[in-house]
């Protein structure tokens, strides 16, 4: 197999691809599926293993902000779970093992299968690093870039889904509707 002469205005035009999909949590999959291309494709382009034009990588780029402009991969709260993941820079498994679950549950709420309970997303959003209490969601977009800052703002605020009033007033290791810790 030929190695791809790599141009110096491409790379770093891939780089700033492969950042911003790490940063806003975008799959290589749902990549392929925007630009109609296969995910081989799509995986040589974002690693730089296939020729590409200038005008081609900037083309790429220019999908890619569209994809982010419009949250097109943020459609359902396992899809802002997983982007939060990706952006911390986790695997599954590291999650899994840091909230003391199994990497398939936090596969299932990922994929929307079910949800996690308030506890268990409250530490989730601490080990993404995600401020959830009553007050911080306007400080979340200076402190947290890319896909962090969307989560965060749909965790703090009531409705659509955020997380319950209940667990911004009870926290981690306290019951609902009790006044000692579990």
């Amino acid at each position: 197999m030929q190695a791809v002469k790599k141009i110096p205005e491409v790379q770093a035009v891939v780089e700033r691809i492969r950042k911003n999909m790490r940063r806003w949590g975008i799959s290589v999959s749902f990549l392929a599926r925007q630009l109609d291309v296969t995910r081989q494709y799509a995986w040589q382009i974002v690693h730089y293993r296939t020729p590409l034009s200038v005008e081609r990588a900037l083309e790429i780029e220019e999908a890619i902000d569209q994809i982010i402009a419009r949250r097109m991969h943020l459609r359902t709260f396992g899809d802002r779970l997983r982007a939060a993941r990706l952006s911390a820079g986790l695997t599954l498994k590291e999650v899994a093992e840091m909230i003391g679950y199994t990497w398939v549950g936090v596969e299932r709420w990922e994929k929307n299968v079910c949800m996690p309970k308030p506890g268990v997303l409250w530490h989730l959003c601490s080990v993404y690093g995600i401020p959830v209490l009553a007050g911080e969601g306007a400080q979340v977009g200076a402190q947290h870039p890319g896909i962090r800052t969307e989560l965060a703002a749909s965790l703090a605020t009531a409705g659509g889904g955020g997380v319950p009033g209940d667990l911004r007033r009870h926290g981690p290791g306290r019951r609902i509707g009790s006044t000692q810790a579990a």
